[in-house]
This record gives C-alpha cells, sequence and structure tokens, in this order.
C-alpha cells in the first residue's frame, strides 16, 4: 500500500492514478454498454441508496444524460460496476437501455474493493455506520493498518479509532445512527462500561433530542451512579488494565457472588487484537 496522502475531495481518477501499478490493463475508450449486463458492485459499501434523490437524478438524465461515464470490469461474460451505481440505477428508472462507460478488462477483487470503499469515503457518501464497516474492511481484508487509513484519508487517527468504535454497539443503535436519529457523537456517550442498557439510553437520547454535550452529561450522571456499586479497589483495578491494554475494560459481576464476575476486552480490529495480544505477552 502507498502511504501518500490523499486530500478529501478528490476525485476517482486521482484515486485511480495513486493505484495504478495495481492495474493489469487501462480502462477503454468511453463506449456504451445494455444496462441488461451491468451488475452492482459486490463490494460496495453504501446500503442505502435514497429513493428520493434517485428519482431526481434520473429527471436529470432524462433531461441532460449522462454527463460522466460510469466505470465496470469485465466478469463473467458481464459487466461489474466499479464506479458509478447511482447513474446506473437512475439510468434505469429514467427508461434508458444502454449506458456510456469505460470498461477495465483485468481488475482484481483487492483492487476494485479498495476503489469502492475510499470513493465512498472520500466523497463522504456513507453514513457513520458505513464509513466504519469500510474502515473494519479495509483493515481486515486489505492490510491497511490505523496508521494507514488516517494517512490515506488525511483524518487524525483518533477520528477513525473513534469511528470503528461505534461497531461495538447494539445493532439497534447502530440502525439509528445510520438512519440519523442519533448523531454519532452521542452515541459513542453509550459505550461507557457503565451503561448497561445502550439501545434504552439511546432511545431517551432520540426522544428528548438531546445534543451531543447534553447525551454525554446524561451519561455522565449514569456512570456516577454506577460507580457508587464499584469498590475504590475494583476502579483502581480496572483503569489500571484500560490503561495498560489502551482499550475498553467492561466488568460484570455476579449478582450470587460478588467475588466473581466477568471481564470484556474490547478491540476494534485484528489489528488491535494483535497489539493486546503482544501486550498480554509483555506482562
Amino acid at each position: 500500500m502507498g502511504k501518500k496522502a490523499m486530500s478529501l475531495g478528490r476525485g476517482l481518477d486521482d484515486i485511480l492514478r495513486d493505484h495504478s501499478a495495481n492495474i493489469a490493463e487501462k480502462a477503454g475508450d468511453v463506449t456504451k454498454i445494455s444496462l441488461d449486463l451491468i451488475d452492482p458492485n459486490p463490494f460496495q459499501p453504501r446500503k442505502h441508496f435514497a429513493k428520493e434523490a434517485l428519482q431526481e437524478l434520473a429527471e436529470s438524465i432524462k433531461l441532460q444524460g449522462i454527463l460522466q461515464p460510469v466505470l465496470l470490469r469485465k466478469h463473467a461474460g458481464r459487466y461489474q460496476i466499479v464506479s458509478g451505481e447511482r447513474r446506473v440505477r437512475a439510468a434505469r428508472i429514467a427508461g434508458l437501455g444502454e449506458i456510456e462507460a469505460r470498461v477495465f478488462d483485468l481488475l482484481s477483487d483487492k483492487t476494485m474493493a479498495e476503489w469502492a470503499i475510499i470513493e465512498n469515503i472520500q466523497r463522504e457518501d456513507l453514513d457513520p455506520i458505513e464509513t466504519a464497516a469500510s474502515y473494519q474492511k479495509l483493515l481486515e481484508s486489505h492490510g491497511y493498518t490505523h496508521e494507514d487509513l488516517a494517512t490515506r484519508l488525511s483524518k487524525s487517527r483518533a477520528a477513525i479509532t473513534n469511528s470503528l468504535r461505534l461497531l461495538n454497539l447494539p445493532e439497534q443503535v447502530k440502525n439509528w445512527i445510520a438512519e440519523g436519529q442519533i448523531s454519532a457523537g452521542a452515541a459513542r456517550s453509550l459505550l461507557s462500561p457503565n451503561i448497561s442498557d445502550p439501545v434504552k439510553a439511546a432511545k431517551n437520547i432520540i426522544e428528548k433530542g438531546l445534543s451531543v454535550r447534553e447525551a454525554e452529561k446524561l451519561t455522565k450522571k449514569t456512570a456516577a451512579k454506577a460507580s457508587q456499586t464499584i469498590s475504590p479497589d475494583m476502579k483502581n483495578f480496572l483503569n489500571t488494565l484500560q490503561g495498560a491494554f489502551g482499550t475498553k475494560i467492561e466488568y460484570k459481576s455476579s449478582p450470587k457472588d460478588p467475588q466473581k464476575g466477568t471481564l470484556i476486552i474490547t478491540y476494534n480490529s485484528y489489528d488491535d487484537l494483535t497489539r493486546i495480544l503482544q501486550t498480554i505477552r509483555a506482562i
């Protein structure tokens, strides 16, 4: 992976140049491809396409046509979308039979997946959960580290880590984040180990329309109440562990026997898990 920094807002052409070493053959000249032969990008990180926005794009296409060719790759006698899935969807709504495209004869799954994720992140088309899942996929499947992502996406390492932390929330809360009912900042306050029911707390934040700061205050109040049931020795123990591992440690005591309980060590990626393992081995 190259380490060259990418500025936000750069187009796919710039991304393609950065990845030119991975291109087996350059995309061909602009040609027209039947929409019936085009399949979705199997690595598309976007899960939601707004119907209203697609309809508006379709109306624009009816009046002005496709202003920028989509990018496709040949695959099993058909074509898969590399870039331009919204345009393809809108073209079908507009009733077109074919679309202008540039085609890669050979393009690896790895390169295609990276482009799909990076392009969407750069264009800020993803919701916070899709973005976090995209980071996770780059970390796990394509050999990126937190530092790589921070450099390539012109973001701080803390921003990458905070985004990935959202994936530790319950599915219902993640759905509310994706739908825009609760902000990522407010939702992160629910990651406190002292929040026993994040779904209930998130619902409370949504119903009251709390801001990020108000949500954090609510979480701190809840944490303060919860901390009263934890002995000073246990709090010191948890603080020591969290400092050693550099990650969140959850503690749940047994209701039947206070001397028994469960410790949960949180990790955000295999890279993070490896770091924790190395810390344990060094003890």
